[in-house]
């Protein structure tokens, strides 16, 4: 006789998650707003799905981490910037229905340049929600992050991603 659970028993208390249409919980970074789709607790912690919306004039400085991330544009254009293979700063514009795939450490930024909001869905690992609450939110405080960044902020920031290897990138050589 086996002691091995049947495959009924291996997913009784793994079953269909059904998101409704407002999503899950928000994270607000600045003026900017995650709505997130899919929570890692929900996924055995291998990936999160979040909606960002990015308002005109505002985006994330360009950075690295070490997984992948993949954006898909609902509405609105994107920017995206990115080194090419010479190590120039190159800016491609992402339109609806458009997407891209970031391999892990590839440095990579993204603006709204237009002078509409931009909503963006991005999958990625559970650790760049970790990372992400972590920066946003840590021990647990909401007002964190408020849209003008003082140089103290951005001490708090860049140490918290740090912590969960994000890294602005300033210079590549």
């Amino acid at each position: 006789m086996s002691n091995f659970p049947t495959p009924l028993e291996e997913v009784i208390h793994h079953n269909v998650i059904k998101n409704n249409k407002t999503g899950g919980p928000a994270l607000d970074i600045g003026p900017m707003q995650l709505l997130w789709r899919a929570l890692g607790e929900n996924t055995g912690y291998t990936f999160s799905i979040f909606e960002t919306t990015v308002v005109p004039g505002m985006g994330i400085p360009l950075h690295k981490h070490p997984f992948a991330e993949f954006f898909y544009v609902l509405e609105g254009t994107l920017s995206i910037g990115h080194w090419n293979s010479q190590g120039a700063a190159e800016w491609n514009v992402y339109e609806v229905g458009e997407s891209l795939v970031v391999q892990p450490n590839a440095p990579h930024s993204f603006f709204n340049k237009s002078e509409r909001p931009c909503r963006v869905l991005s999958v990625s690992t559970y650790h760049h929600e970790r990372m992400m609450k972590d920066a946003v939110h840590p021990d647990g405080r909401t007002d964190f992050l408020p849209a003008q960044l003082t140089q103290a902020d951005f001490e708090k920031l860049t140490k918290s991603m740090e912590k969960n290897q994000t890294f602005l990138v300033t210079n590549h050589a």
